[in-house]
């Protein structure tokens, strides 16, 4: 008797500090309504958080890459006269960004004259001469007069969309011109579909069946867009 009451009792010591078996639920705490309640609103309102903090962020990301892009075009526009000015000693931000567009638009009006476009053509002649500084040149006139607002220079005459590099796969591209491989039997018109590689400076000339190309239903800036985008 005395060896079962020494096995059933606990220390006096243990009993005064609370220390009780953890796997006993009978003497474990119970769980009180109020931490279940402060639990449900904490978890609700961190989410509620959370998506508030994420929604900011998808509205200000668009506005904060505008506001970057934009400030830095102005900053490197503005570099190409602001030096000029410094040493003058005449330090206005925005002077040299003015400065520049008031030079692209005398250029404009330059060339648009007969003795601008006789210096033009001589000046694109030597450019053309140079080794491949001329590629890069030409591929960049294509895309300038694609977007030119002189509607009589169209190096791209139509976006079009290719089976390219396999069957099942197409890709982008724009007409520049139609040729006509003459048969025996008859006559295969092709179009000449150039498509860009590298951000329409660089591509590939493909003669492609007119029959085969799909014409969607886009202008020439809204091709250039798409491509730009996919880029």
């Amino acid at each position: 008797m005395a060896e079962d009451k020494e096995s059933s009792s606990v220390p006096l010591s243990q009993a005064e500090n609370g220390i009780l078996d953890p796997e006993d639920p009978a003497k474990s705490p119970p769980s009180s309504p109020n931490s279940s309640t402060r639990k449900a609103c904490c978890f609700v309102l961190q989410s509620w958080v959370s998506k508030k903090f994420m929604t900011g962020c998808v509205v200000l990301f668009p506005v904060a890459v505008t506001f970057f892009v934009t400030w830095w075009f102005i900053q490197f526009v503005d570099g190409f006269f602001s030096p000029l000015y410094a040493q003058l000693g005449i330090d206005i931000f925005g002077l040299g960004f003015v400065t520049s567009l008031l030079f692209v638009f005398f250029v404009g009006v330059f060339v648009s004259s007969w003795m601008g476009a006789t210096v033009f053509s001589l000046g694109e002649w030597i450019i053309k001469k140079m080794p491949f500084v001329k590629h890069i040149y030409s591929a960049s006139k294509q895309i300038s007069a694609a977007i030119s607002p002189d509607q009589n220079t169209t190096a791209f005459k139509e976006v079009a969309i290719i089976r390219h590099p396999r069957v099942g796969e197409y890709a982008f591209g724009f007409i520049t011109s139609t040729v006509t491989l003459q048969r025996d039997n008859e006559d295969e018109e092709l179009c000449s579909v150039f498509v860009p590689t590298n951000h329409l400076y660089i591509g590939d000339i493909f003669l492609v069946n007119s029959k085969e190309i799909i014409r969607p239903n886009l202008s020439i800036r809204e091709g250039i867009g798409k491509i730009l985008l996919l880029a």
